[in-house]
């Protein structure tokens, strides 16, 4: 019988800077961005683990809040060494946010192009540029609003917006066509502000997303195809129905909603299947029990023990992997559960 999960935290890498977010290839290795530019290799998530591997993305310009940000494996990274990261650079004269594709040959990192290059406004706040591989094989991006609010409702515009695109750059046939458009575009969902969490539910494959809301409502939303969440005109739930309705909101208040992860495995019993958001502002890990639509806050861990936690990653071991976000000393810190005799 699958029981409440017994936790022990420890810090398995120290002395990072700005470390964003974390991913692991199959053979054990922690790729991790640090949002000055740097992609970082260590030979596993073991504590102290040995760091093998070094590159600087090129161009990168670090501006508030912007820089590397994301990271994601291909899904055949064993076979062709792909990785696909999101950062904000200084492209053709224009401040951009871009995916980049580069690949990993050994412990050695370079890179081979673009996934999206164009399109993407940068800016000091707001750039989302959360990059995860989810089951149907696509790309799924973050984009924030990049302070232009207006952005987010404009269909022509990829901020403020989820997307949703091929590894090679390619517009999935199978996207939504939003209102006005004649064709499918790289946007899966609209009227977002500033996203850096997105989640694929185990089981069903639904995808969630953490957002970062204004004064109020942080909210959680079940990502659907074509859908408007309403940024800005409508923070939380909207008394006029006009857009889709957040999963989950912090209320009157804001608590920095971050990164977000599922767990599953035997480790985590009763807790499997839940959803893990990271807090900036609040310094905590923040569990939430999803059934069907009802997203509900369970438990908050951590808190205020490492400062601001930014990403949660399910490492292959089942363990939770965590980056701080303090602007110095920061560290990656793994959340281990264990099942009581």
């Amino acid at each position: 019988v699958p029981k409440d999960p017994i936790l022990a935290d420890t810090p398995v890498q120290s002395g990072l800077r700005i470390p964003w977010d974390l991913a692991f290839a199959p053979d054990g290795r922690m790729f991790v961005t640090e949002r000055a530019g740097n992609v970082l290799i260590f030979e596993s998530g073991a504590t102290n683990a040995p760091r093998i591997g070094h590159f600087s993305v090129p161009a990168i310009r670090q501006l508030g809040e912007s820089g590397l940000m994301g990271i994601a494996l291909d899904p055949d990274f064993a076979r062709n060494g792909l990785l696909y990261v999101c950062a904000s650079r200084t492209d053709e004269g224009e401040f951009r946010n871009q995916v980049l594709r580069l690949r990993a040959t050994g412990n050695e990192i370079a890179l081979e192009g673009y996934v999206i290059r164009t399109g993407m406004r940068a800016a000091a706040a707001h750039d989302g540029c959360t990059v995860r591989v989810g089951p149907d094989r696509k790309l799924w991006v973050s984009m924030g609003d990049s302070t232009s609010r207006q952005l987010a409702q404009d269909p022509r515009s990829l901020n403020g917006k989820i997307l949703r695109v091929n590894t090679d750059g390619s517009v999935p046939t199978d996207n939504p066509t939003l209102p006005g458009a004649s064709a499918p575009s790289l946007v899966y969902s609209w009227g977002h502000r500033n996203v850096q969490g997105i989640a694929f539910q185990p089981g069903t494959g639904i995808p969630f997303a953490s957002e970062h809301g204004q004064d109020t409502h942080d909210e959680i939303n079940i990502l659907e195809p074509g859908a408007n969440y309403g940024w800005p005109l409508a923070e939380g739930p909207d008394p006029q129905r006009r857009f889709r309705d957040p999963a989950w909101t912090s209320g009157n208040v804001t608590i920095a909603t971050s990164g977000a992860t599922f767990v599953s495995g035997q480790n985590w019993g009763t807790w499997s299947g839940s959803l893990f958001v990271a807090q900036l502002k609040e310094s905590d890990l923040r569990r939430f029990t999803v059934q069907g639509t009802a997203v509900a806050q369970a438990d908050l861990l951590l808190d205020r023990k490492y400062g601001r936690l930014r990403s949660p990653v399910l490492g292959p071991d089942g363990a939770l992997y965590i980056t701080t976000s303090n602007g110095s000393g920061d560290r990656i810190i793994r959340l281990t559960a264990i099942q009581p005799p």
